[in-house]
């Protein structure tokens, strides 16, 4: 169900499950025999993924014109040997769309460019397309942003990177927004592997700054990933 997006949430999907038929290994094993698998696969559990093993890149691609709001593209790369399996909202590989702060404070909202079918976003006047207003160059949403709480893993494979832009406005402000930084952050899972593997999972936080000077020029600053198995520790 769709819920009002007045803060930031972390985008899950709790209750998925994954079922592994294992395969039976022979019970007779003559002495010396290996306690292995029969047929000699290596069963040992996938190493949890790392910074090592991912990079995360914001960066704005275009300005605030009178024709367009500010644009700006995320990217996660597995920089990894292997495959590795990333869970997020629907528009990897970031999913959290309003910028941190108080609800009734200056913040911004991220619109990813896809087809409206498969936005997530939509908004409290009930429409799909977002109600916006222009003025000097200064592009403001004008209605409550409206989440569809969904997810999915996707499969990244060995230098293959997830790719999205996202347009950039103002979120319910009656001005232009005043110059200074707002910030973004993102908490997804990852694993080694394909989705569906049976693997450790990490959490990992990605995030940016967005700068936006007195002249209504936006710079992206990111910032460092971390990553740290189940139980939180890095």
């Amino acid at each position: 169900m769709p819920s009002r997006f007045d803060r930031r949430t972390a985008l899950r999907v709790v209750g998925s499950s994954v079922a592994l038929a294992l395969a039976g290994c022979g019970a007779n094993r003559g002495p010396g025999e290996s306690n292995g698998s029969a047929n000699g696969t290596d069963t040992s559990t996938p190493a949890p993924v790392t910074a090592d093993d991912v990079a995360f890149e914001a960066s704005a691609t275009e300005p605030f014109t009178a024709d367009h709001p500010a644009r700006i593209r995320a990217e996660l790369r597995n920089t990894a040997a292997d495959p590795i399996s990333v869970f997020t909202g629907v528009t990897p590989p970031f999913t959290s769309y309003l910028s941190d702060g108080d609800p009734d404070a200056n913040r911004l909202v991220l619109v990813p460019e896809v087809p409206a079918d498969e936005s997530p976003l939509g908004w409290s006047d009930g429409t799909d397309r977002i109600s916006e207003t222009v003025e000097s160059g200064c592009w403001n949403a004008t209605r409550d942003a409206v989440i569809e709480e969904m997810g999915a893993y996707t499969a990244v494979a060995p230098g293959e990177a997830l790719r999205q832009r996202y347009a950039v406005y103002g979120y319910q402000n009656e001005s232009c927004l005043p110059a200074g930084t707002y910030a973004f952050g993102d908490d997804v899972t990852v694993h080694r592997g394909r989705p569906g593997d049976d693997a450790p999972e990490s959490e990992a936080t990605f995030g940016f700054a967005l700068a936006l000077a007195d002249d209504g020029s936006l710079s992206v600053e990111r910032d460092e990933a971390t990553i740290g198995g189940d139980d939180g520790s890095e």
